[in-house]
């Protein structure tokens, strides 16, 4: 009978101990590839982070972006909330689809807001704030109080716009004037 239970127990550890391995494995290996994936981006440098940079028009050629959205104008933000919380003010765009996403360093999508959203809870100006926790900040107004995953203090801000007809440079720049709009700045 000992033997038998040790032989279960055994078995019982090598799979809880199996499973324990495999999701830490695959954890840190996802965090690893996102830290490399946020290597590419321009504004990865610390002197660069919590600063939005506006992109051009989104071709097939354009692979800053996994799978970039056709005709979209995308800025970016490499943002790191150790610190200090970020605020993001941005202009919601008539017409068109724009949405916001953040993304942590395990590449999940914890907070996105399109268009139709924004407008309709918001109004035309969307404010959030980003922190480490939601304790920490207290919102004094409109805006959206986001709190970063724990592992995830340092991650990717995204704001896409829809070009409507990217052969027309007067709808490139209607979307060049939103972008610049949209802000990012330490809260103190």
């Amino acid at each position: 009978m000992n033997m038998v239970f040790l032989i279960a127990a055994g078995l019982v550890l090598t799979l809880v101990l199996e499973r324990v391995l495999y999701i830490s494995g695959i954890t840190a290996y996802t965090y690893y590839l996102t830290d490399r994936r946020l290597k590419g981006f321009p504004n990865y440098k610390r002197k660069w982070q919590n600063q939005l940079f506006h992109g051009k028009i989104t071709t097939d050629k354009a692979r800053l972006v996994p799978a970039p959205t056709p005709h979209a104008m995308v800025s970016s933000c490499i943002y790191n909330v150790n610190k200090t919380p970020i605020f993001l003010k941005a202009i919601v765009p008539d017409g068109v689809y724009w949405s916001i996403a953040f993304h942590g360093r395990n590449q999940a999508c914890y907070f996105t807001l399109n268009d139709i959203e924004a407008r309709n809870q918001y109004g035309q100006e969307v404010e959030v704030v980003l922190t480490k926790s939601k304790k920490f900040y207290q919102a004094v107004g409109n805006e959206i109080v986001v709190a970063a995953p724990r592992l995830s203090r340092i991650g990717l801000i995204l704001i896409r716009t829809i070009v409507m007809d990217p052969s027309n440079p007067d709808n490139i720049n209607q979307v060049r004037e939103i972008q610049k709009k949209a802000f990012i700045e330490t809260v103190a």
